[in-house]
């Protein structure tokens, strides 16, 4: 697996690993938690969850927690907000600001989840918007399912990510939709 597309599925594991349990001190990378358990309800059930030292912000229909990871040896950061459901469903916003490694290609990100046999990849889809780029996926793997949406901005790559038990597919694309498209850079002041 290239180095680039490693560093952004390690950050992807270690935000579900923050997100499913008590928060435990990580030698590598370095995790600086900024908030655990937000309940920022609107009113509609969803909540807003902005990003304390990312530039974006996204609604999560379940409390969350917000993060930044640093790596001592390349010093590369990551901003992430996200929950995880009782049932198992957990709903992921990333940012990986430029730094000493750059993301691996929008195209390579496909080709390399479907070189694990266990994985079907399907829906690939990409488009521009503005300046933007952006992947969107579907990866199954018999018991789990996992929804992506990739965007690069202005050097920046953000990722959005719903992993669920297949027995819950009903409620997560009841959601999915709302999640995804409510992902909105900060507006700088």
């Amino acid at each position: 697996m290239r180095p680039a597309i490693r560093y952004l599925l390690i950050h992807v594991a270690i935000a579900a690993a923050v997100l499913a349990g008590p928060v435990v001190a990580l030698a590598e990378p370095k995790l600086e938690m900024h908030r655990a358990g937000v309940s920022a309800d609107d009113g509609s059930g969803w909540h807003l969850a902005v990003s304390s030292k990312g530039s974006f912000s996204v609604l999560l229909p379940i409390p969350f927690n917000d993060f930044t990871t640093r790596e001592a040896q390349t010093g590369g950061t990551t901003h992430v907000v996200g929950g995880k459901s009782s049932e198992g469903i957990k709903f992921v916003a990333v940012e990986l600001p430029p730094g000493n490694k750059p993301p691996p290609d929008l195209a390579s990100i496909p080709k390399t989840l479907a070189a694990n046999p266990a994985n079907k990849v399907s829906d690939v889809g990409r488009r521009t918007s503005g300046d933007a780029e952006i992947l969107t996926l579907t990866v199954s793997d018999g018991g789990k399912t996992m929804y992506m949406r990739c965007i690069d901005a202005k050097g920046t790559r953000y990722t959005l990510t719903i992993e669920f038990p297949n027995a819950y597919r009903d409620l997560v694309i009841a959601n999915k939709d709302r999640f995804f498209e409510s992902f909105k850079l900060k507006k700088n002041s």
